[in-house]
């Protein structure tokens, strides 16, 4: 390599495009191509029968050939029916302007024929993307049976020989009395009824008893509740009457009741009572409600 270091370098690529070294006095004019085949719309590079050539004849045969129109290539189609691809510069096999390559009936260089993807019928519905996630188990074909509603945890409690179910305010949901009793021997207490059904007493109410003192109901509050004066006066002492009376004639008698507290009040609404005397079992059903009238006054000491 001969000349500056400039000229060096710009005959040097010259060399790469063409393959020719080119003279001392030429290395800054224009470059020699070595194929001298070109497309004359573009100035690209084109292979031997395609294009316009501008050949060893010089600038005589390329003005001859500007005077009359371009030649445009022949018509060609491969095999299947498909028009040859149009060559660009660097499609060569060894990738410059103007390199020669082999090529097949489709225009690709070397390697085979890539296959064309198969259409999709229209018929064929489009297949839904599934996103990664976590899989929910299937149902089972034999569902489960639904679990039994718990009922609630009462506590077993017996004061002289009756049967308290206490529920987790110690107040009293069932009592049994397997034989009553007129039999009174256990003291009252004062304090366990002025506090009875606390604090949603009413201020017409009274501290009565489930089981009266004189069946000997036991002294504990649990025994005791929150009771509307003209019930506790009235009705529920007519009904306790009943009873007193028929023990004294020797009949035997055993009841059981339910009380019925409002969501959240530990004051009783009502009571239902199942008793039995002499074999002759009768229903009845205590209000625990205020009379629009008032309580009534007791003709005696209310037991």
């Amino acid at each position: 390599m001969q000349g500056s270091s400039d000229g060096t370098r710009n005959g040097f690529a010259i060399w790469l495009r063409t393959g020719r070294w080119p003279d001392r006095g030429t290395i800054r004019a224009i470059e020699r191509k070595f194929n001298p085949w070109h497309d004359p719309e573009n100035g690209r590079f084109t292979f031997a029968g395609t294009g316009r050539h501008y050949g060893s004849g010089g600038q005589g045969r390329a003005a001859r050939q500007a005077s009359s129109p371009p030649r445009r290539p022949p018509h060609r189609v491969d095999v299947q029916g498909h028009p040859p691809r149009r060559p660009v510069r660097g499609d060569g096999s060894f990738g410059g302007g103007g390199a020669s390559g082999s090529w097949d009936a489709r225009g690709s260089t070397g390697g085979q024929v890539k296959p064309k993807p198969k259409p999709i019928p229209r018929s064929a519905p489009a297949q839904a993307t599934i996103l990664p996630g976590p899989v929910k188990p299937r149902p089972s074909v034999n569902p489960a049976l639904a679990r039994p509603v718990r009922s609630p945890t009462w506590r077993k409690v017996k004061r002289n020989g009756y049967i308290y179910w206490l529920d987790e305010n110690n107040d009293p949901r069932q009592i049994d009395v397997p034989d009553l009793s007129i039999d009174a021997r256990t003291p009252r207490s004062r304090s366990a009824q002025r506090n009875a059904g606390k604090p949603d007493r009413l201020p017409t109410d009274d501290g009565g008893h489930f089981i009266a003192h004189r069946f000997n109901g036991p002294r504990d509050a649990f025994n005791h509740f929150a009771q509307d004066a003209s019930i506790n006066r009235g009705k529920y002492r007519v009904l306790e009457q009943k009873w007193f009376d028929a023990k004294a004639q020797g009949k035997p008698v055993s009841l059981s009741m339910t009380i019925i507290y409002p969501k959240g009040s530990r004051r009783p609404d009502h009571l239902n009572i199942w008793y039995n005397i002499g074999g002759k079992m009768e229903y009845t059903t205590i209000e625990n409600r205020p009379s629009p009238k008032g309580p009534r006054k007791p003709r005696r000491k209310p037991q």
